[in-house]
């Protein structure tokens, strides 16, 4: 059971982590555009998918650690 939790939060950490990437390059064009509505948003965007993301990566381990002392 754990390992199969472990493998699905590990799936939603990546794409995750893969969404936070794309969100940082477009607060990187937002920048180089010099459009200050557009860049506030996508550093909102950016804070909010990094907040997710930091939270799945800790679920993850948490799941992770907890199927190594179950299943040794």
């Amino acid at each position: 059971m754990w390992q199969q939790l472990w493998f699905l939060t590990n799936m939603v950490f990546v794409t995750l982590a893969i969404v936070f990437l794309f969100v940082h390059r477009s607060v990187t064009l937002a920048k180089e555009q010099s459009d200050q509505m557009k860049l506030a948003k996508a550093k909102r965007v950016r804070m909010i998918v990094a907040i997710f993301t930091s939270i799945a990566f800790v679920v993850m381990a948490t799941f992770f650690l907890i199927n190594m002392r179950v299943n040794g």
